[in-house]
């Protein structure tokens, strides 16, 4: 896996995310968070709801709408883990 060095957390493992993650991050709000359910992979490509509806209004696949509105953003592993546990706290495990 690429690596990709953070201002807050140094060199880590490269992960990819919608925009409104990103912001969700920078902010502390929550705006959800979703990935395709068969990844084997430790942290696959995450989006947020508004990204899912698109998503799905679009018979479950990536639009170039979707793409457009989700501007899909880098960041580290550990803010990736951040990002998912905020937007899954609270939430029925």
């Amino acid at each position: 896996m690429s690596k990709v060095t953070c201002a807050e957390h140094g060199e880590q493992e490269e992960t990819f995310v919608c925009q409104h993650i990103v912001e969700g991050l920078r902010e502390n709000i929550a705006y959800g968070f979703w990935w395709a359910q068969g990844s084997d992979q430790l942290r696959p490509d995450a989006w947020c709801t508004t990204c899912d509806e698109l998503v799905a209004k679009a018979g479950g696949e990536w639009s170039d709408e979707a793409l457009a509105v989700a501007q899909v953003k880098l960041l580290c592993a550990l803010c990736y883990d951040r990002a998912k546990a905020m937007n899954l706290q609270g939430e029925a495990s």
